[in-house]
């Protein structure tokens, strides 16, 4: 069976959840024996450089993967904002750490900084698991656009997959100019565990 245009996202995203964290934890060896870790800190240099372009390509995928699948609530559509605008951070982060890095040696903060980003970016990781698992988003036996989508190795699939990229981050920037300015907000209910932990497991309100 060939992989549609909206499965790259799940195939890919693991490069970067694997490839955050052991940065951070070369940089933190590396920071930790300065006078033995050269080797290391290029190490985590490259690392660095790799979860941030991995982070990017799956960012990508994710936006057009967010084109191509259908959200059948509010509740799947603000978690799908968050999970989408928290990656969006995190990409950015990578690579502002990643530039950093290019010119400076592995400390502490920068260790920190990748071990913090690993802990959001599991956060994000089980956002897009309850889109998947809890609410259907992308089951191809639901129908809808994702049984639609072409496969992902073909010239219909590469244009499908640019194209959606492109109106993937439209609709995150725009989403988050709604939400910013109070036009569309977004349910605290999108946050799962963070909410019921702020709200002591009561359901969660608008």
């Amino acid at each position: 069976m060939a992989m549609r245009t909206h499965e790259l996202h799940p195939s890919v995203i693991h490069m970067p959840l694997t490839l955050l964290p052991t940065a951070a934890i070369v940089d933190l060896a590396a920071a930790s024996a300065p006078r033995f870790g050269r080797s290391i800190d290029r190490t985590g240099r490259t690392l660095w450089w790799a979860a941030a372009g991995s982070a990017l390509f799956a960012g990508l995928a994710g936006m057009a993967a967010s084109q191509e699948v259908e959200t059948r609530s509010d509740h799947a559509r603000d978690m799908m904002f968050l999970h989408g605008i928290g990656n969006f951070g995190l990409v950015l982060a990578a690579f502002g750490v990643a530039s950093w890095r290019a010119r400076n040696r592995a400390s502490y903060t920068s260790a920190l900084t990748g071990l913090v980003a690993s802990g959001a970016a599991i956060y994000t990781a089980y956002l897009g698991g309850e889109l998947v698992y809890a609410h259907g988003v992308g089951v191809k036996t639901l129908g809808g656009a994702a049984a639609e989508a072409p496969a992902l190795f073909s010239g219909q699939g590469v244009a499908r997959l640019g194209r959606d990229a492109v109106k993937g981050l439209g609709w995150l920037l725009s989403r988050g100019a709604r939400a910013v300015t109070g036009r569309e907000r977004v349910s605290r209910a999108a946050l799962g565990p963070i909410a019921e932990a702020g709200t002591g497991g009561a359901p969660a309100m608008h």
